[in-house]
């Protein structure tokens, strides 16, 4: 029998076995849209297609290929002479090994789509894909269970069909033959299922471990769903993907079957640029073919077992070094300034490694810090610059890029993401500056001190001493976001270009045009870099970016609100403005680069 005389006998059944109710009309006229036979007869509004997918083939009392109390058809047009009812009018034969059963229970409707006659021809469609095994071979894991199950069915059968004369079988093979053949295909299809089941399942997995592995070593957020979304395209897998600070979210759908899955994952967001050049690199490689996913897999998963590439001891020195060279870089300070923000520097980066290992610390852990550095500065403000030494001790902590990434995705249309990471940042600047001011005013009551804080011993350092100091900062940089030594050329220059930019053009243009014709011309250079020799230079971006970030600006308005009255009506313009004069920058310069993005691959830039 062929599958669409099957369907046609099944549609004729359905209309010859409903009851002879005051509904028949409706019932008869289903297809017309107007009357719902959920509704006449009783079937639940959270109807599941899944669901019934499986009770149709788990329940013994209801199954779609066999039924206890059915009617056996031997070929189309033949009549039960038992029947009362009048059979289904005569229909062109054409034999095929195939049987199955038509139960006598009515088959209802599945509720799809907007209208009741295309939800009919939706549950048509799904009822037929899986009764008759048309299923295709890309199809997900439920719709592959399903089919393995539906075959296993139809073998179980023996696949004869009685012929209308005396019950004499069509086949030509003996029952022992036949039950090997059938016994062959059922292992063979059982190993076909099996083998799609687990592709889909490693593809599934590889896209987690790769959206998991991207947020923890720092791939910039704002083009991290387009780029996944890109990946999966390339691959062929139905997939979407939502990402939110500490989270994420990948759905997997399943057309066959009209049901999705969910992963929920937790990922902390972190730098590790060495990490993030090896897993675009391995991304790449997928999407051209060029290793495998299960290879690239395991790939990625050692990448996420390994060891960060610098100790955690190196953070502290880095977290001293660099508050001495920003300070007279950044803050205006001299050398003794310079000294003693080491020093605090040294200090705050001890308590960042103990709030890692105590969580209750955690929660106090800024306040703290700006507590003890600003208790100490203002004790020692008569001998130092007050103000560059506050700021540029608790430096590598102030929310300069954090304010940035926010602009940036809320630019791009990534609100939820945006608003989080910008309410996130705000509340950090007023920890700093309550523990700035709390610091300061500890100090002023135990040494009953209320006069102003000194600050004419400001003496900054010459400009000819950027040229050594510029470098040695960026190298501290460097370790900081865990780059190799190999990624350093690129980012120290970088970091040059646009230091040198924002010195030069600051002296002709206000602050916010600096910010941004700087931030444009180092993201121009990393762009024209990656778009000649194809290889990524988010790393030496970053870098430079974290240099020109004006992270002070926050916490500095925040603590002049503080102290002094008036100021809070410009603090949310001066926390604002500048992220995003860079922020139009870095834009700039990557559309000038790439106007339409990047095909396959993941366009890892600002």
């Amino acid at each position: 029998m062929g599958i669409g005389n099957g369907q046609q006998l099944l549609s004729h059944t359905l209309k010859d076995t409903l009851p002879s109710t005051p509904t028949e009309s409706a019932s008869s006229s289903y297809n017309s849209n107007s009357t719902s036979l959920n509704r006449l007869y009783n079937y639940p509004p959270s109807y599941s297609i899944a669901a019934d997918l499986f009770m149709r083939h788990n329940d013994p009392t209801s199954p779609l290929l066999r039924a206890k109390q059915s009617r056996s058809y031997t070929s189309p047009g033949w009549q039960n002479p038992s029947s009362t009812r009048s059979t289904n009018p005569p229909i062109t034969h054409r034999p095929r090994n195939v049987s199955f059963d038509i139960p006598s229970a009515p088959i209802l409707p599945l509720t799809r789509s907007r209208t009741m006659e295309s939800r009919n021809q939706v549950a048509e469609d799904l009822v037929d894909r899986f009764s008759l095994g048309n299923s295709p071979a890309s199809s997900g894991i439920l719709s592959n269970l399903l089919k393995l199950q539906t075959s296993t069915q139809i073998s179980s059968d023996g696949g004869s069909i009685n012929d209308s004369s005396g019950g004499v079988t069509i086949h030509d093979l003996t029952k022992e033959g036949q039950r090997n053949d059938e016994e062959v295909a059922r292992s063979i299809e059982r190993r076909s299922t099996i083998t799609n089941i687990a592709e889909a399942l490693l593809h599934q997995d590889y896209f987690i471990l790769l959206s998991k592995a991207m947020v923890l070593f720092g791939a910039p957020t704002h083009r991290l769903e387009n780029n996944m979304n890109r990946a999966s395209v390339a691959l062929g897998v139905d997939a979407s993907f939502a990402f939110l600070p500490g989270l994420i979210l990948v759905s997997f759908g399943d057309e066959d079957t009209h049901t999705s899955e969910t992963h929920i994952i937790k990922a902390d967001p972190s730098f590790d640029m060495y990490k993030l050049d090896r897993v675009n690199d391995i991304s790449k490689q997928v999407i051209y073919g060029q290793i495998g996913v299960e290879d690239a897999y395991d790939e990625i998963e050692i990448l996420l077992e390994s060891p960060p590439l610098y100790p955690w001891w190196m953070d502290i020195i880095i977290y001293s070094v660099s508050s001495f060279l920003i300070c007279p870089l950044a803050f205006g300070g001299g050398w003794i300034d310079g000294l003693v923000s080491g020093l605090l520097g040294l200090v705050v980066g001890s308590l960042q490694q103990l709030s890692r290992r105590i969580f209750n610390y955690s929660t106090v852990f800024e306040v703290t810090a700006a507590v003890i550095c600003s208790f100490i500065a203002t004790a020692l403000h008569r001998h130092i610059c007050y103000t560059s030494v506050v700021l540029s001790s608790v430096y590598n902590l102030l929310p300069g890029l954090i304010f940035a990434t926010s602009v940036m995705e809320l630019a791009s249309r990534n609100i939820n993401s945006g608003v989080i990471r910008m309410g996130y940042a705000l509340v950090l600047s007023f920890m700093f500056g309550f523990g700035l001011t709390f610091g300061s005013q500890l100090w002023r009551n135990l040494n009953d001190f209320n006069g102003p804080v000194d600050t004419s011993k400001c003496h900054p350092v010459d400009p000819l001493w950027f040229l050594l100091l510029l470098p040695l900062l960026s190298i501290s940089y460097n370790i900081n976001l865990q780059s190799h030594p190999r990624q350093w050329p690129l980012m120290i220059f970088l970091g040059a270009v646009g230091f040198a930019t924002s010195f030069y053009t600051s002296k002709h243009y206000d602050e916010t045009t600096s910010a941004a014709m700087s931030a444009f011309t180092l993201a121009l250079v990393g762009n024209l870099y990656s778009r000649i020799t194809h290889r990524t230079s988010f790393a030496a971006t970053m870098s430079a970016v974290m240099i020109l970030v004006p992270g002070a600006l926050g916490v500095r308005g925040v603590y002049d609100a503080l102290l002094h009255a008036g100021k809070g009506s410009t603090l949310a313009f001066e926390m604002v403005i500048m992220p995003l004069s860079i922020s139009v920058g870095l834009f700039m310069a990557t559309l000038l680069i790439y106007p339409t993005g990047k095909r396959r691959t993941a366009l890892l830039a600002f």
